[in-house]
C-alpha cells in the first residue's frame, strides 16, 4: 500500500544503516515506515532514552497512538478490510499472523492488543554486580520504537538479500482499530529455508562486526547497533544466505548504550 508522507517525513530519516545505500533507504517500503516514524516524532521529538527514567512512557506512547490514528485517517491508511475477523494465535508474543490469497508469497502480521511488541531495557541495578546475562530485560515498546525496529530490520538485517528474489521487504500495510486499540499491520516475504544453527548465527553476526553479549544478544560498538531475540526461530538460512527476519535491532542510546558498552568490555575480560 502506498503511504503519503507524514509530517516532517522529508526532513527526518530515522538513521541510515551502516552499510545502507541511499537507494535502499528510498525503497518504497522503507519510505512508508520512515513516514510513520516521522509522525510519532512530531509529537515526542527525535530523542528519548531507551531505558531508565527517561524511557518513553505511557503518556508519550498515547500521544503517538493518537498521531498515527489521525495520520491513518488523513492518508487513507485504515486497512480493516485486509484483516480477517478471526485471527488465530500462532503463539508468538507480539503478533497475530494471517495470509492473503492475493499475495501468497507474503506473511501478514498485526500487533497484539494495545501493545507494540517489546523493547530492551537496561537493569541498572544489576550492572557490575551480576553476570551480564542479568543486565537486560524486556519492557513494552512505544509505536515509534516498534516502527524503528522495522526500519532497522530492513536496512541492517535484510539489505543484503537479492532484490529480485525479495523485491519488497518488511512493509507497513496500515492500521486497524480493534477492541478500542490501534494496531499496526505489516507484511514480510515468506522466507523458505531452514532455521539457522547457532554456528550459522554466530558466524554471520561476527562477520558484520558484532560481539556476543549474552544469549540471543549481539552488539556492534562502532555504531551502537544492538540486536536482541536472535534465536534460531527468528533467523533462517535461505538459498545459502542468513536472513534475520524477526529479530529486534535497535540503535542503543542513553543508559542502554552505556550498559551495552560496559557489557562488551566485561565479556572481553572473561
Amino acid at each position: 500500500m502506498e503511504q503519503k508522507p507524514g509530517p516532517g517525513a522529508k526532513e527526518s530519516e530515522p538513521g541510515r544503516g551502516r552499510g545502507s545505500s541511499r537507494a535502499e533507504i528510498h525503497r518504497p517500503e522503507n519510505l512508508g515506515i520512515a513516514a510513520a516514524i516521522a509522525v510519532c516524532e512530531e509529537v515526542v521529538g527525535h530523542g528519548g532514552a531507551e531505558s531508565g527514567s527517561e524511557a518513553e512512557d505511557c503518556p508519550e506512547s498515547d500521544l503517538q497512538v493518537a498521531a498515527l490514528a489521525s495520520w491513518a485517517s488523513e492518508s487513507d491508511l485504515w486497512v480493516s478490510g485486509l484483516v480477517p475477523d478471526e485471527l488465530k494465535d500462532a503463539g508468538t508474543r507480539e503478533h497475530f499472523l494471517f495470509h492473503r490469497d492475493e499475495e501468497p508469497d507474503r506473511i501478514f502480521k498485526i500487533t497484539k492488543g494495545a501493545g507494540f511488541g517489546v523493547f530492551p531495557a537496561a537493569l541498572t541495578s544489576a550492572l557490575g554486580i551480576r553476570p551480564v546475562r542479568y543486565w537486560f530485560a524486556d519492557r513494552a515498546a512505544s509505536p515509534r520504537e516498534y516502527l524503528r525496529r522495522l526500519w532497522l530490520s530492513n536496512l541492517e538485517m535484510m539489505s543484503h538479500l537479492d532484490p529480485e528474489a525479495y523485491p519488497v521487504l518488511t512493509r507497513l500495510e496500515g492500521f486497524v482499530m480493534r477492541d478500542g486499540n490501534l494496531q499496526i499491520v505489516i507484511s514480510q516475504p515468506i522466507f523458505e529455508g531452514v532455521p539457522a544453527t547457532e554456528t550459522d548465527i554466530a558466524g554471520w553476526f561476527r562477520m558484520q562486526g558484532f560481539v556476543f553479549l549474552r544469549a540471543y544478544t549481539w552488539f556492534r560498538q562502532a555504531d551502537g547497533l544492538a540486536v536482541f531475540d536472535t534465536w534460531r526461530d527468528n533467523i533462517m538460512v535461505c538459498k545459502g544466505q542468513i536472513v534475520p527476519f524477526d529479530v529486534i535491532p535497535i540503535h542503543a542510546e542513553g543508559v542502554l548504550l552505556e550498559s551495552m558498552k560496559a557489557a562488551a568490555v566485561k565479556v572481553k575480560m572473561r
